[in-house]
């Protein structure tokens, strides 16, 4: 316990005086390469005024030796380390600084050897960590050790025969605890209980799957707790006593999930006039719901989000409204899924907030949108496989204030999805497609008054050969443009436009030929660009050079034999970069 406090490696002074401090520049950065991806230099060079946002990741053989973190008393650190595939994370040590505010990361996966993975607490150190690891991931020892003034915010993940024998959690009176434990694949989680304390506020998310026992994991309620609770589990997962208690003074946000031959008879949601509930219930494959009805309160704020898939059948979710309730609701399911009621009853009164998704044969033979001039209505529709959408028309009104996203995959035939602009409708789309998809006429048309913000994605032999941006002095454009398997982009420029305000996320994957991905900067341009490519990535030349007007927030990851020999970013002196 002595080195709580210890003082920093000598060895990062030394690094220290040899790099150049600038003072300016504010970075957020996420760097991940998988498939015998060689990093034998990745090492953090800490400077007095950086304020640095790492997430560092690599999968596949990947050889991290020196991944250290070296503190400084000034630099405010948030990192997140990734490793999977024969990982060996040997000196993967944490070194707490009193003036560090650290939020790390820590992922690993597939044999990773996670032997002296110790969370040394400092009295002044918050730290938000997240821990991951996947098969046959042996850890004997994560123990995590609480002190009076530690603000934690931790995440731990496992999975594949992941033996968790000592995960226990203790709660203190002054700490406020974050936590999501995940484990998957025969994982024996016999005594994940929470034990509440009157000045913990605890937020917990607990994920597990395959084979999963979860025999005693019950919600004990506090008069004073406020909890908010994520629970998952599939295949095979008995949850027969999974009942929510509710506390009159009690604020709980839970997600509930399962899949896989769940049985769910008792998931009954017990109103309570004073309780601000926000729930989310999941389950797929052969998921028996019988009795998932919502019981509305007047004074009760209720958000839930109810999926299932796999011959679920469905027959009678109707959306009861009240005059008072403020209701956000998101309803999926995929498989053969018959929902043939589900129609939205619109309210004067009624703020609705819906999302409805479904997948595989899914026949929506009825789903109209009613308007309604006080209705404020934000709607999600996805379908997925083979799924029939001829006159998916976005009729516009005046007073209707709209945010739809469609989605669907799978020789899915969207041959007259056309945007209709309207100066009062505030419209944000998005639209995305996979396998097979012929987007041949995908054309944004701009409107001086449309406030457009829109996601176009499709992979699968997806031929985009004519998405171009089209700029407009008024638009306000948010854009995310995905591809991937075998897609040829050979001319994604981005052109930049004084009044434009562009945030674009471009995606490719597999044998992805990126040729000529420049970016231009432009002086009133605020860029925020992610780009992506998989497989034996090629980074001969990847250099942050800064322009002084551009605010730059990039995230590249590349795999699967991505050539990108010409990826250069042109510097400015005012830089503030966030990059991921």
């Amino acid at each position: 316990m002595s080195s709580w406090n210890a003082e920093p490696a000598p060895h990062s002074k030394i690094i220290v005086q040899h790099y150049i401090r600038i003072s300016n520049w504010n970075v957020e950065l996420e760097c991940r390469a998988s498939s015998s991806f060689k990093n034998y230099c990745t090492t953090l060079s800490p400077n007095n005024e950086l304020n640095v946002e790492l997430e560092c990741r690599a999968s596949s053989t990947f050889k991290n030796y020196s991944t250290t973190l070296y503190p400084n008393v000034e630099l405010n650190v948030e990192l997140e380390c990734r490793a999977s595939s024969t990982f060996k994370n040997y000196c993967t040590t944490l070194y707490p600084n009193v003036e560090l505010n650290v939020e790390l990361e820590c992922r690993a996966s597939s044999t990773f050897e996670n032997k002296l993975t110790t969370l040394y607490a400092n009295a002044e150190l918050n730290v938000e960590l997240e821990c991951r690891a996947s098969s046959t991931f042996k850890n004997y020892c994560t123990t995590l050790y609480q002190n009076v003034e530690l603000n934690v915010e931790l995440e731990c993940r496992a999975s594949s025969t992941f033996q968790n024998k000592h995960t226990k959690l203790f709660a203190n009176a002054e700490l406020n605890v974050e936590l999501e434990c995940r484990a998957s694949s025969s994982f024996k989680k016999k005594c994940t209980t929470l034990s509440p304390n009157v000045e913990l506020n605890v937020e917990l998310e607990c994920r597990a799957s395959s084979t999963f026992k979860n025999y005693c994991t019950t919600l004990y309620t506090n008069v004073e707790l406020n909890v908010e609770l994520e629970c998952r589990a599939s295949s095979t997962f008995e949850n027969k006593h999974t009942t929510l208690y509710a506390n009159a003074e009690l604020n709980v946000e839970l997600e509930c999930r399962a899949s896989s031959t769940f049985e769910n008879k008792h998931a009954t949601l017990f109103a309570n006039a004073e309780l601000n509930v926000e729930l989310e219930c999941r389950a797929s494959s052969s998921f028996k719901n019988k009795h998932t009805t919502l019981f509305a309160n007047a004074e009760l704020n209720v958000e839930l989000e109810c999926r299932a898939s796999s011959t679920f059948k469905k027959h009678c979710t109707t959306l009861s409204s009240n005059v008072v309730l403020n209701v956000e609701l998101e309803c999926r399911a995929s498989s053969t899924f018959e929902n043939k009621h589900t129609t939205l009853y619109a309210n004067a009164e009624l703020n609705v907030e819906l999302e409805c998704r479904a997948s595989s044969t899914f026949e929506n033979k009825h789903t109209t949108l009613y308007a309604n001039a006080e209705l404020n209505v934000e709607l999600e529709c996805r379908a997925s496989s083979t799924f029939k959408k001829y006159c998916s028309t976005l009729s516009p009104n005046v007073d209707l204030n709209v945010e739809l996203e469609c989605r669907a995959s799978s020789t899915f035939e969207n041959k007259h999805t056309i945007l209709y602009a309207n100066a009062e409708l505030n419209v944000e789309l998005e639209c995305r497609a996979s396998s097979t998809f012929e987007n041949k006429h995908t054309t944004l048309y701009a409107n001086a008054e449309l406030n457009v913000e829109l996601e176009c994605r499709a992979s699968s032999t997806f031929e985009n050969k004519h998405t171009t941006l089209y700029a407009n002095a008024e638009l306000n454009v948010e854009l995310e443009c995905r591809a991937s398997s075998t897609f040829k982009n050979y001319s994604t420029t981005l052109f930049p436009n004084v009044e434009l305000n562009v945030e674009l996320e471009c995606r490719a994957s597999s044998s992805f030929k990126n040729k000529h991905t420049t970016l231009f900067a432009n002086a009133e341009l605020n860029v925020e660009l992610e780009c992506r490519a998989s497989s034996t990535f090629k980074k001969h030349c990847t250099t942050l050079s800064s322009n002084v007007e551009l605010n730059v927030e990039l995230e590249c990851r590349a795999s699967s034999t991505f050539e990108n020999k010409h990826t250069t970013l042109y510097a400015n002196a005012e830089l503030n970069v966030e990059l991921e």
